[in-house]
């Protein structure tokens, strides 16, 4: 796993995991073998490619395929006028070799996020230059970030809203409510926390988890698949550099 600032790629042979969503956009690509996925409460269809959507639920059986996944937080950015899109029918000339190189053989950092890059430009061209949306959520969202802890009525006071105003405009703009919005933002934190040597406890108590137990109920529901599954993985995070 290779985790940057709003972008993480995973690279392995896949387990099952159990219908989910996340606030994440998610391109997944087999490199060996195809892959099944089922979206919303639709069946399983074989696959090869797929591009999902925040709060999009899915379910994936890996057939025991090596797939790379890039996730991609929208962070500010107004998804509207990119939900229609699917995974392209033809890939970019050897995007599916390097991510196979990149499996091997572990890269540097700086690497892999230039294959990212030709990554999202092939299936999302134009994505980083995509529109920010309504300016008083972007600037929630940038002191969200500063500030984790402060509760829905502080941060909605800073902009200028009542709790209420800000409850709508903050779910209609994002996909998420508030709380759920911050229980994403917690896990990003533990992940990186485990990428910089944190075990599991650690790394659920720092990010705001009032246990491990906790935790593991958060991950499961949002990537299908229980924290643990993150110890057989090698993580290289920006932070760590």
């Amino acid at each position: 796993m290779y985790l940057w600032r709003g972008k993480a790629l995973v690279l392995g042979v896949e387990t099952d995991s159990i219908p989910h969503a996340h606030h994440a956009i998610q391109l997944s690509l087999a490199l060996e073998g195809e892959f099944r996925l089922a979206r919303g409460d639709g069946s399983l269809q074989a696959t090869q490619a797929a591009m999902l959507w925040p709060g999009q639920q899915h379910k994936i059986a890996a057939n025991g395929a090596l797939i790379a996944h890039l996730f991609i937080d929208p962070g500010q950015r107004a998804l509207h006028a990119w939900q229609h899109l699917n995974a392209p029918d033809a890939l970019a000339p050897g995007l599916r070799s390097a991510l196979l190189d990149a499996w091997r053989t572990p890269r540097p950092l700086a690497q892999c996020e230039t294959l990212l890059a030709d990554w999202q430009a092939s299936w999302l061209a134009g994505f980083d230059r995509a529109a920010v949306f309504d300016a008083r959520v972007a600037e929630a969202l940038s002191l969200l970030e500063a500030d984790p802890a402060q509760d829905i009525a502080q941060l909605a006071a800073r902009i200028g809203l009542s709790p209420s105003r800000f409850s709508h405009l903050f779910s209609q703009h994002t996909g998420l409510p508030y709380r759920r919005y911050v229980l994403w933002m917690r896990l990003l934190d533990a992940v990186a926390r485990l990428a910089d040597g944190a075990n599991l406890t650690t790394a659920a108590h720092a990010a705001g988890f009032a246990d491990l137990a906790h935790m593991s109920r958060v991950f499961h529901a949002t990537f299908g698949v229980v924290p643990s599954t993150l110890s057989r993985v090698a993580i290289s995070a920006e932070s760590a550099q």
